[in-house]
């Protein structure tokens, strides 16, 4: 009889992204305000950014109503920054570890503070 092994399946609805720097995350922003439309990025409203280790974290809670806005910007996003593996489990350290910078709507904030 062979033993079946127990595995937890993590859910997929968290994207990270690692900035080396606030600038990096400041041209991302200008980028996405001059090349897409206002609507993309104020639809990513459960997006929050951290500080950790000296680097800057964008996560991106995917909701079903966000999806396609989040697909739209992936790829710009990746110019800019790298994805984070096991985002699921990188959150939860970056919300015990990590300072908060912009607790939601990240990218929106930004450019209506910046």
């Amino acid at each position: 009889m062979q033993a079946k092994r127990k595995t937890v399946k993590l859910s997929n609805n968290i994207s990270i992204y690692e900035f080396n720097s606030f600038d990096e995350f400041d041209e991302f922003c200008k980028y996405i305000k001059n090349n897409f439309d206002e609507k993309t990025y104020k639809g990513l409203k459960s997006s929050s950014l951290y500080l950790y280790n000296s680097k800057y974290y964008l996560s991106i809670n995917l909701t079903k109503t966000n999806i396609n806005l989040f697909k739209s910007i992936h790829y710009a996003i990746v110019e800019f920054a790298t994805h984070a593996t096991n985002s699921d489990l990188f959150e939860r350290k970056l919300v015990e570890y990590g300072k908060i910078v912009f607790k939601t709507n990240a990218i929106n904030n930004y450019l209506k503070h910046f």
